[in-house]
């Protein structure tokens, strides 16, 4: 099937007739981006799919999958469950027509959602990340809010909903352990796993942190035109978004209601920070103060639309992908135990070595900089110039020098 247009009025349900309520967007690519990558895939997919099963909402929920420029197409690597193939479909834009678009941006995420934004069929539609687990207590509170069974201050149809989420330790998601002992982190420890809520560029402006999910009405997206198509590269997407469509709308912190129901793999080391990295390049910082004047920054044909795309439906090679419970085997919940401990170890090693190697980085970077400082001067000035240093005086006055 191709699609070129917007689908909204074309529906895709297992060959019968009806529109999602909710479809949840996602972009990926089959690489290997900071470790397992298509590991973290699968488990969000399979993860979410059987929450949407077990509340038997499998015709009220769809995944759209934007596979940006894989060459050769996730679909065909997967391994999804029955519960998953039910639900996910992918929208391929090909390696010929991303490169042509990326520029030098090695994965522009604004390109590849939209393109999920104008053909997704759902009334509400939700960005998540390829590698952030949905919950149930989510699911189930967006639907009490469309059905009218909870209410909020405003309208839901003119609600933005954002939501921070919640972190699953580096050192356990590296081991990319079953789909079952995920599950049975979330439920044993959900509610203890950390809240990414505060940007220390913004603080205490919950959304323009990491996000667990971005969710609107889809006349809200396509009023806005979704993502500024022109920060093609990364951080502060939802944040121009956001300020957008603040001039108009509410913004109400949707992971308070629901409990940051949003769990991250996370794939960034926790010991990174101590090394030098050149990573990706990121986007201009936004100033909350002063408001993106344009309201909709792209043209008519934002999201891809004028391409003719390949939108295929899920499959599995595997089909015995299945949501094992933790104690269904001996071997199973021996096998757990010894996850933890080894993430609980690997968690306090972390911690200990950023507790001794910061101070370490400070001090070297304050000696460095005395010993710089202090090499230009005539001896008989050391001492004087030592105090004023330590007592940290002159920094600000040194660094403006140099």
């Amino acid at each position: 099937m191709m699609y070129g247009e917007d689908v909204h009025a074309r529906s895709y349900n297992n060959g019968e007739p009806g529109i999602p309520v909710l479809s949840l967007i996602l972009c990926s690519r089959n690489d290997q981006y900071m470790g397992n990558s298509r590991w973290r895939l699968e488990t969000t997919l399979n993860y979410v799919a059987q929450r949407v099963h077990e509340l038997g909402r499998e015709r009220d929920v769809e995944v759209l999958i934007a596979d940006w420029g894989s060459e050769v197409p996730l679909r065909q690597v997967l391994e999804l469950s029955p519960a998953a193939v039910n639900i996910v479909s992918f929208i391929l834009i090909p390696p010929e027509i991303a490169r042509d678009l990326q520029q030098d941006s090695p994965f522009p995420e604004v390109l590849a959602l939209n393109a999920a934004v104008r053909r997704a069929r759902g009334e509400y539609i939700g960005r998540i990340d390829q590698d952030t687990l949905v919950g149930k207590r989510f699911l189930e509170i967006f639907f009490e809010l469309y059905e009218g069974r909870r209410q909020l201050e405003v309208a839901l149809e003119s609600t933005l909903l954002f939501a921070n989420r919640r972190s699953i330790p580096f050192r356990l998601a590296v081991q990319c352990p079953p789909l079952g002992h995920v599950n049975a982190v979330i439920r044993l420890f959900g509610s203890l796993l950390k809240v990414w809520n505060q940007n220390p560029f913004c603080q205490n402006v919950f959304w323009t942190s990491y996000v667990g999910i971005w969710l609107l009405h889809r006349d809200l997206w396509n009023e806005c035109g979704g993502y500024d198509e022109r920060l093609i590269y990364m951080n502060w997407l939802e944040t121009d978004m956001v300020m957008r469509l603040a001039q108009k709308y509410t913004v109400v912190d949707l992971g308070a209601l629901v409990g940051y129901d949003f769990y991250h793999l996370e794939h960034y080391s926790p010991l990174a920070s101590l090394r030098a990295s050149g990573h990706r390049k990121v986007n201009p910082a936004m100033h909350l103060d002063n408001a993106p004047k344009v309201f909709h920054p792209n043209g008519e044909s934002w999201g891809l639309i004028n391409f003719s795309l390949e939108f295929l439906p899920a499959f599995s090679n595997r089909t015995n992908v299945e949501f094992i419970p933790v104690s269904k085997t001996g071997f199973g919940l021996t096998a757990f135990i010894f996850l933890l401990l080894a993430t609980a170890t690997q968690v306090i090693y972390d911690r200990v070595t950023l507790f001794l190697m910061r101070p370490y980085y400070l001090w070297t970077r304050r000696a460095q900089l005395v010993w710089k400082t202090a090499g230009r001067e005539p001896v008989m000035r050391w001492p004087r110039l030592l105090i004023k240093l330590w007592r940290g005086r002159s920094l600000r006055i040194l660094r403006q020098r140099n």
